[in-house]
């Protein structure tokens, strides 16, 4: 009787757990509470009869324990520095949810994770997002992602002197719509125009029906188009300039795309952004960025003031000049 009763527990934890993995497959939409909300996409996925997880496109470290979980999810902070939050959760039926501890400083947090249904074919519905918005999240900055192996060799050899922000040099759409600087948007029936304190960026984003032409320069803000999906704003660019998805030197290539779900909150005060960036020569599955602005009309949109000559002259005092150009001939 007792090896039967052993036999039997086992093939019912065996069950319970194939049962989690079957709960779990998919994508869910994570909100963290550590120091503010942050929004991100967590996914599962069946790998050779492995559970995988990842968030933001990067691949994570993951345990599952009947319907226990744990998991390390690293980021950057706003100082730059590279750091973790470790989760631990329990998987709720159609939810997850739990609590974080990020271990550099022992700060505590929560978390939890819905399931993310298909996107409804509706009817378009405009909504009116003009006005001056300052962010209010940069989502979870996921910087471990998930690369080809041409892209895990641009970061590798990755420095601070490829860094073109530092140069004054705009660093690019996914970039510098994470930044915390406000922004400006102009909104009539066949256009929204986006206007960037950041690196006085200018983005037009075309609702006339219009495809990206075939033949244009490329440029670090691309070339927008744009549909209503109900209220949400959905915005396909193209014909980016490569560049890099952060500090880290995640590269972005020309024949990237960039599709966006702009979102008002029915009060209409908040703005949130789903960015995700398809780019298949350099990541094997689409990079994921969440975005969110309050609406401030009391800001104004100041001049931006950039000077190169301190980095530049940073390089001369370090004797790193020299590096520098050889560095530059190499991404040319």
């Amino acid at each position: 009787m007792k090896n039967k009763a052993s036999v039997l527990g086992f093939f019912l934890t065996l069950a319970l757990a194939s049962n989690c993995l079957a709960q779990l497959q998919g994508e869910w939409l994570l909100t963290v509470n550590h120091g503010a909300e942050r929004l991100g996409v967590l996914s599962f996925e069946d790998m050779g009869g492995e559970l995988q997880a990842f968030v933001d496109g990067g691949p994570v470290d993951f345990v599952l324990e009947g319907n226990t979980l744990e998991m390390d999810v690293d980021y950057r902070d706003g100082g730059g520095r590279l750091l973790s939050r470790h989760f631990t959760g329990t998987i709720n039926g159609g939810s997850l949810s739990g609590t974080l501890v990020a271990p550099h400083d022992d700060s505590t947090g929560s978390w939890r994770a819905e399931r993310l249904l298909p996107s409804a074919a509706l009817a378009p519905a405009p909504v009116d997002l003009s006005g001056i918005w300052s962010r209010i999240s940069a989502g979870m900055e996921k910087v471990q992602l998930d690369y080809t192996g041409p892209a895990q060799a641009v970061v590798d050899d990755y420095t601070y002197l490829d860094d073109p922000a530092l140069r004054c040099i705009s660093p690019g759409l996914v970039r510098i719509s994470g930044w915390p600087y406000p922004l400006e948007i102009l909104q009539n029936e066949g256009q929204v125009t986006i206007l960037y304190e950041s690196y006085r960026e200018v983005r037009r984003i075309f609702l006339d029906g219009r495809n990206s032409p075939e033949y244009f320069p490329i440029s670090a803000m691309g070339y927008s188009t744009g549909h209503w999906e109900g209220s949400t704003l959905v915005v396909e660019t193209s014909l980016l300039k490569p560049g890099y998805v952060d500090q880290a030197g995640q590269p972005i290539s020309e024949n990237a795309r960039v599709i966006e779900r702009l979102t008002l909150s029915e009060d209409g005060q908040n703005l949130r952004s789903l960015l995700t960036l398809h780019d298949p020569e350099n990541y094997l599955r689409p990079v994921v960025r969440f975005r969110q602005w309050r609406k401030t009309p009391a800001t104004t949109i100041l001049e931006y003031d950039c000077d190169s000559y301190p980095f530049y002259r940073g390089l001369e005092l370090e004797g790193k000049l020299d590096e520098y150009w050889e560095r530059m001939r190499q991404r040319q």
